[in-house]
C-alpha cells in the first residue's frame, strides 16, 4: 500500500494565503496599521516562497 505525499506546494500556497488574510484583517479591524509600503514585500515573499516550494517539490520526484 502506497502512501500518497502531500503536495507541498500547495500546502505553502494555503498558508501563504491565509497568512495574508489574518494580516488584512488584522488592519481592517485596526489592531495593525498597513500600508502599501509594507504589504507589497509581504506578497512577494509569499509568491517567492509558494514558487520555492514547488520548484523544490519538483525537484525531489
Amino acid at each position: 500500500m502506497q502512501v500518497s505525499r502531500p503536495d507541498i506546494p500547495s500546502i505553502v500556497a494555503g498558508i501563504a494565503v491565509l497568512a495574508l488574510g489574518a494580516v488584512l484583517l488584522l488592519d481592517e479591524t485596526g489592531v495593525l496599521e498597513l500600508s502599501f509600503g509594507l504589504l507589497a514585500p509581504v506578497a512577494c515573499a509569499a509568491a517567492g516562497a509558494i514558487l520555492l516550494a514547488n520548484g523544490l517539490s519538483r525537484r525531489s520526484d
